[in-house]
């Protein structure tokens, strides 16, 4: 957390100023209750007058310091947490691919919401709560010297007890806190996973599956946060016993010495008011800080994700082919080949063949970087994959899946994603995949929302959609991994004849049929069946 202070210390010392502003205006005010309550002992009308004219100014000071404090408060909190979010996202980028997937997506969600809220609720709240109560304890406990040096010493000794006594719970507090964190991630994945088989309870008749699920999933996490405010509250109960003796043991004192006429009578407002100041931001702040502590287990989860921070080569064309060599690869305890070797030549139509579970999809996987724990040797134009820099290499290939993803939003933002195009070439990639005269006739063309996970698309049109989003940045090398198995034949083939007759990419096509017309003008077959 320090971390994020330390890069908006700007705005953090503007708003420190702004609650120091504020907490000189609360004491002042209560340190001027001593003069109102003595005038109003002495029946002094005018003194008490001035004196309550000063409190509602001061007061009136405090309400000005809120005014600004509150809305810039919440302004600092959500730059850091924008801020967090973004070093969460960037780590995302320098994961590999098996690292990344070694986690659920419904963990990450849970990390950039959940998370990101116990932090700024039990981090930078909480930071600026404990800040505020220390100004104001410590500009109480100057004021309290001035009064009788006793009450401060008094207040020194009950507040060391009262800071030592919630210590004794902290370790069961961080227990709680992280099975918490743990199981709002379980809750997000549970949660997303039945939400999202909507449609396949629907057609057995099955929703109430979907409440059993959420209830299921809430109970466990109900009992969790149960079990977290519990151990809070015993950490809150013996600092409120700290709290209870302090005040009490004010008054007393200051009691005992407005009898022996070292203070004055009104003094004991004062001192009441300012103790109150005192073992009130005790009592909270050794709670305070057992909350903080709650979000260190959570930096510290962000902190141990796995980066790829190793060196990598750059990528240089040295040769123009994409050469497999002894290649093994064991999938689980299995091995899919042994001593795969194969060459696909720079400008080559290629298909690669098998049965169900002979490795199709895994070494194009290999080719395209996300897999790299194999065994033997794949270059691209005379660079090792497992030593190049993967992103350069994503550079030069383009991966249409089999199973496309499609973004909430339009379908001009699913072909940039992110990036600009001129809409002549978005036409153009929208031609070539064969889904120009489909956007054409929309009321709204390139504009449509396809709606979540492009529900609003037939599995063709994602298909389709997919293939121009690698068609229109141009990539030379393409692996189509059953990119056209949701189209018509027609389209199909007229698809794929698109890709074969482009004498400007290396086309690399996973297939369970290879269609008439287009095996004659393959390059070359790559049939795993045979290893």
């Amino acid at each position: 957390m320090s971390k994020y202070l330390k890069i908006y210390w700007k705005q953090n010392l503007i708003l420190t100023l702004i609650i120091t502003f504020g907490a000189c205006s609360q004491i002042l005010a209560g340190v001027m209750n001593a003069r109102a309550f003595n005038a109003l002992i002495s029946l002094d009308l005018e003194d008490f007058l001035q004196s309550m004219l000063i409190i509602f100014s001061l007061l009136s000071f405090y309400i000005i310091s809120l005014l600004i404090r509150i809305p810039y408060e919440a302004k600092v909190i959500q730059m850091m947490s924008i801020k967090t979010r973004e070093d969460i996202t960037k780590s995302f980028e320098k994961m590999t691919y098996q690292n990344y997937h070694n986690y659920k997506a419904g963990t990450f969600v849970s990390w950039l919401t959940n998370d990101i809220s116990t932090i700024e609720q039990n981090g930078y709240t909480n930071l600026y709560a404990l800040l505020t109560l220390i100004i104001e304890m410590v500009l109480a406990a100057i004021a309290l010297m001035f009064f009788h040096w006793s009450i401060i010493l008094f207040s020194i000794v009950i507040s060391v007890v009262t800071i030592f006594l919630p210590k004794l719970v902290q370790k069961n507090v961080n227990i709680a806190m992280s099975a918490l964190s743990k199981e709002q991630e379980n809750f997000v994945i549970s949660v997303t996973s039945v939400i999202k088989g909507f449609d396949t309870l629907f057609a057995y008749n099955l929703l109430s599956v979907l409440t059993q699920k959420v209830l299921k999933a809430s109970d466990t996490l109900a009992d969790k946060k149960i079990k977290q405010m519990k151990s809070l509250t015993y950490s809150a109960i013996l600092g409120a016993s700290g709290n209870v003796i302090g005040q009490v043991g004010v008054l007393v004192l200051t009691g005992i010495l407005a009898f022996q006429r070292v203070v004055s009578i009104g003094s004991i407002t004062a001192t009441e008011s300012l103790s109150n100041k005192i073992f009130n931001g005790l009592g909270n702040i050794t709670n305070i800080i057992v909350e903080m502590k709650t979000v260190q287990p959570i930096f510290e989860k962000f902190e141990q994700l796995t980066v790829d921070n190793n060196p990598k080569e750059s990528f240089v064309i040295k040769n123009d082919e994409i050469k497999i060599e002894n290649l093994n690869y064991n999938y689980g305890k299995s091995l899919l080949w042994r001593n795969l070797s194969y060459i696909f030549k720079s400008g080559g139509k290629y298909a690669i063949i098998g049965a169900s579970g002979s490795g199709k999809t895994t070494l194009l996987n290999i080719l395209n970087g996300k897999l790299s724990d194999y065994i033997g040797s794949v270059t691209v134009y005379g660079n090792e994959l497992k030593t190049v820099n993967n992103k350069q290499i994503r550079d030069e290939i383009i991966y249409l899946d089999q199973t496309p993803y499609m973004f909430e939003g339009t379908i001009q933002e699913n072909i940039e994603l992110g990036q600009h195009f001129l809409d002549e070439d978005l036409w153009t990639a929208l031609k070539d995949a064969g889904l120009k005269e489909y956007v054409k006739s929309l009321p709204d063309g390139l504009n449509t929302d396809i709606g979540e996970d492009g529900r609003n698309l037939s599995g063709g049109q994602k298909q389709r959609l997919a293939l121009a989003r690698g068609l229109i940045r141009g990539k030379k090398i393409v692996l189509l991994d059953e990119g056209t198995s949701s189209l018509d034949k027609h389209n199909a083939i007229e698809i794929e004849s698109n890709l074969m007759s482009n004498q400007d990419i290396t086309l690399i096509m996973v297939t369970h049929n290879i269609r008439e017309g287009i095996r004659e003008n393959l390059t070359g077959i790559l049939d795993l069946n045979s290893i």
